[in-house]
């Protein structure tokens, strides 16, 4: 479950970004020849500037992490039969986070059925296709290919 609330390290650099402004404007408009009442109310709109900048930053930061991303199925077959989901869980882990790992079974007898399929962010499971089609795992071939979603 993602945070709703912004990390300590974006809160830092909205920090970092409001100070480098409202200092930036502070030292600009005090060399500058102006009369002390007006260059006073000056600096202060140039750090009110920076703290809005620096929210902003925030928001902007915080909405780029939290972005949802894009996750596909991946069918795999030629499955030795005596393979677990921890180890298959274990060599696509290798390739990006597994949201799910699925190794279908027979509805009666509860063997397994050789072929499963497996969740994947849509940049890593390219990465795995690439990777684990071929692949040699306990003494058998995989067959990894982009799953058929179901058109019901």
């Amino acid at each position: 479950m993602k945070s709703v609330l912004p990390s300590l390290r974006i809160i830092g650099i909205s920090l970092t970004v409001s100070f480098i402004i409202g200092a930036i404007g502070y030292f600009v408009l005090g060399s500058i020849n102006t009369d002390i009442e007006n260059s006073s109310r000056y600096q202060t709109y140039i750090l009110m500037i920076g703290a809005l900048l620096g929210a902003l930053a925030v928001q902007i930061i915080h909405a780029y992490q939290n972005r949802p991303t894009e996750v596909v199925s991946l069918f795999i077959g030629n499955l030795p039969f005596r393979a677990s989901n921890q180890q298959l869980r274990q060599v696509f882990s290798a390739h990006g986070t597994v949201h799910n790992l699925r190794l279908m079974t027979d509805k009666v007898t509860r063997k397994p059925r050789g072929f499963g399929f497996v969740e994947m962010d849509k940049k890593h499971a390219k990465i795995a296709v690439k990777k684990l089609n071929g692949y040699e795992f306990m003494g058998r071939e995989l067959k990894v290919n982009y799953a058929n979603e179901n058109k019901y």
